[in-house]
């Protein structure tokens, strides 16, 4: 199952993110008068020219940073082990109940036994991914063809839909896209910026694995309101078994970064651009996470969306539909 997601679904999702990503500048180039096809390679030319600039100076530096933090993982654990040992010393100097203490005791070999299984999930996560690499050259492909044929997509899948409902399948369409370029192009942006700034802060002060933390956190800025969490946790461990001052000094970067991303960069991504209440949006988050795991907290909010759309513009159909039959 995971090689069939890996070889399939997940450059799918990607590809649909990148024919969003880039449907503007193909759009306007077609309005100047080029062929959309035509307009789709100058596109990739130029996205490619970036990709490679960025290649030359990032990745050589990203797989140095994924291959040191592959070796030092069992070290990092050690480390942590010891920090949750030494936990457990102090807080025993104390005269506490002996129910407290059996309760603190048990919280205590919980959390590093979860400390060890979560990092070497971690660990797995970073060979998987390096193994399903290759994966990813099917996102051009897919995303060109999404880009040159989305037009006859939506003429054929129109074509079944019956006459009576084809309006408003129409409108229902329109209206989801419409939402869902608006929020993939506004996460995009969102979340490079955090990644990027919280990038060349991690490289002033001097944390390990800056770059690798940096897409980390972009990637999971992605999850509203618990993506930066999610995110904060690596880059806070890191730093402590650096030293605990530098953790301090990162707790204040991450602080400083997500209050500029969320006052200045992207205000108001989540939630209100949607169209969803904070309160919807965190009942969906919590939904998606307990019946889809980590991939629900990504697509549930796109989910809810086109959910809307289609009941914004059938309901009227079915309730007319059953008035009738009364």
């Amino acid at each position: 199952m995971v090689g069939i997601r890996g070889l399939l679904i997940i450059p799918l999702l990607l590809a649909i993110l990148v024919a969003y990503l880039l449907d503007p500048f193909v759009s306007y180039l077609e309005k100047q008068r080029i062929s959309r096809g035509k307009g789709i390679a100058i596109v990739y030319i130029l996205l490619i020219t970036v990709l490679l600039l960025l290649s030359l100076n990032f990745i050589p530096k990203l797989l140095q940073e994924l291959q040191e933090l592959v070796l030092a993982l069992p070290e990092y654990t050690e480390k942590l082990m010891l920090f949750v040992e030494k936990m457990g010393e102090n807080y025993h100097r104390f005269n506490l109940p002996d129910v407290i203490r059996s309760s603190i005791d048990e919280s205590l070999v919980e959390l590093q036994r979860s400390l060890t299984i979560n990092l070497e999930k971690f660990s797995l996560f970073i060979l998987l991914c390096f193994s399903q690499a290759f994966a990813l050259f099917l996102v051009p492909l897919f995303s060109y063809y999404l880009l040159r044929d989305n037009a006859n997509f939506k003429k054929r899948f129109l074509g079944l839909i019956p006459e009576q409902y084809r309006i408003n399948m129409e409108e229902t369409l329109r209206d989801i896209n419409k939402t869902l370029g608006a929020y993939l192009r506004g996460v995009f942006v969102n979340s490079f910026s955090v990644g990027a700034m919280l990038y060349l802060g991690l490289l002033i002060l001097g944390v390990k694995f800056a770059l690798f933390l940096g897409i980390i956190n972009a990637l999971t800025n992605v999850i509203p309101y618990f993506g930066p969490i999610i995110g904060a946790v690596p880059v806070v461990l890191i730093a402590l078994l650096q030293s605990p001052a530098l953790a301090w000094k990162v707790l204040l970067l991450i602080i400083i970064v997500q209050q500029i991303e969320s006052q200045f960069i992207a205000p108001q991504v989540f939630g209100r651009s949607m169209g969803f209440h904070p309160l919807t949006v965190i009942i969906a988050l919590l939904l998606g996470g307990l019946y889809m795991g980590f991939t629900g907290l990504i697509i549930i909010i796109p989910l809810a969306a086109i959910t809307r759309a289609i009941f914004r513009y059938f309901s009227p159909v079915v309730i007319h539909a059953l008035k009738r039959r009364e």
